[in-house]
């Protein structure tokens, strides 16, 4: 009886050890399949990156092709309007902006059936046979239509500084008829963005009862301290005490660094969002700006005067029984300063005061432009469920023109540029600050 039941119980052990072989077996094999499918994840998913990587690079490349033909158009154009008059008239205002401006899709994934046909046909072969993976969204936007927050740097600014201290700038109200612009001082560009911001408080307490009632003890000199402070490496100020974050000490990248700020808001966020962005160009295209940055731009301009405005530059709608007015963008920086001079009344008359604000614009490093030549390149590109985002910031420069080459000497090459001496001058452009987001 006892050789039996000993027996038995050794059965009953070794129905154990390989219940539980196997299910250490089963064990190790889902974990080895686990692991395996984890990778292979990562693999595809590392694989997806690599892609939309490669795919935003490639967006860029494209935006820099767009804004080349704008700049080449508009040369063209330029130049078929100084040798039959009309021509620049081909192409009515606004509509060359278009070249870079307009948002791309890529693959174009709209409705195409009311497109004529080769067109269309076009478009239908290019969907078949492109064989691109993923989506690739473009956008351009100007970067002269604000204020630039990073404007009191001194790294930023278009004009030289002064070799003495900030006195040696003529003071606004002090210039005489035809004198020469100040030229940049940081100290001044700071007292005169600080005198901005101000103003745009009070403007917008004098329009929005409940704006004022809620921050009508809102101490505006801190912000002030703390924009500077944020930006300029060489500005000092207190406030960083008390700020939740270390100040930065550079340049804003974007204008939503101001939510970093111990004193911002979202009210006061929008406030000034309207009136400024940040990045690397103190230009301010006339033709471009909108009420907030006009109304900052020129003190003095009433109501009337901003909407008469709007009506010159744009055109005007159409009135009863007659056509749509035509708008007529400035030419230059001159012919702006000549349209204050006559139509706004604070500056009608006045040289003294037109110069005080060309002191103005000269001390905070503003230059005034009638031609957008900034821009910021925003690119999406998305691969299955991967998505880079890239922004870059392109200027358009002045080309190197070639010295003509002496007769008789063929295949001379220009000493700078190692270009031929007889080719055509062409656009350049330079990539100013490339980041991925």
């Amino acid at each position: 009886m006892n050789c039996f039941q000993r027996l038995t119980d050794r059965k009953g052990v070794a129905l154990f050890i390989v219940l539980a072989s196997m299910a250490t077996l089963g064990i190790f094999v889902s974990e080895i399949t686990y692991v395996a499918a984890i990778n292979q994840k990562l693999a595809y998913d590392r694989l997806d990156q690599v892609k939309a990587l490669a795919l935003a690079k490639s967006g860029l490349r494209l935006s820099l092709l767009r804004i080349k033909a704008y700049s080449e158009l508009k040369k063209t154009l330029k130049k078929l309007g100084a040798d039959s008059g009309p021509a620049a008239s081909m192409i009515p205002a606004g509509m060359l902006d278009k070249v870079w401006s307009e948002p791309l899709t890529i693959p174009f994934s709209g409705d195409i059936s009311s497109l004529p046909g080769p067109l269309k046909g076009a478009l239908e072969k290019f969907r078949k046979d492109s064989g691109m993976e993923g989506k690739l969204y473009l956008s351009i936007k100007a970067q002269s239509s604000k204020f630039n927050l990073n404007g009191p740097v001194a790294a930023f600014a278009r004009l030289p500084q002064t070799s003495g201290s900030p006195s040696a700038s003529p003071v606004p109200g002090t210039a005489e008829p035809g004198a020469t612009p100040a030229v940049f001082s940081a100290e001044q560009a700071r007292q005169l963005l600080g005198e901005q911001i101000r103003s745009s408080f009070n403007s917008r307490f004098e329009s929005d009862e409940g704006f004022r009632d809620e921050y009508r003890s809102f101490r505006v000199d801190d912000l002030i301290e703390e924009i500077l402070g944020w930006a300029d490496l060489a500005y000092e100020t207190n406030r960083e005490q008390s700020s939740p974050y270390p100040f930065k000490k550079a340049p804003f990248y974007h204008i939503s660094e101001l939510h970093q700020l111990p004193s911002m808001d979202d009210r006061i966020y929008d406030l000034l969002a309207s009136q400024f962005h940040a990045g690397a160009s103190s230009k301010l295209n006339v033709n471009t700006i909108q009420e907030a940055v006009l109304k900052a731009l020129v003190p003095g301009i009433t109501k009337e005067e901003v909407k008469k405005f709007y009506e010159v530059r744009d055109g005007g709608p159409a009135e009863a029984g007659g056509a749509a007015t035509q708008g007529q963008p400035f030419r230059s920086a001159e012919d702006f300063y000549k349209y204050l001079k006559e139509r706004v009344q604070f500056y009608q008359g006045s040289e003294t005061r037109i110069q005080d604000l060309k002191n103005a614009l000269s001390q905070r490093g503003i230059e005034i432009v009638t031609d957008e030549t900034d821009f910021l390149v925003h690119i999406e590109a998305t691969v299955n469920q991967t998505k880079k985002t890239l922004e870059a910031m392109v200027s358009l420069v002045e080309p190197t023109v070639a010295a003509p080459a002496p007769p008789g000497t063929p295949g001379r090459r220009n000493v700078e540029t190692n270009a031929p001496a007889n080719t055509q001058e062409k656009s350049n452009f330079k990539v100013t600050q490339v980041r991925f987001l």
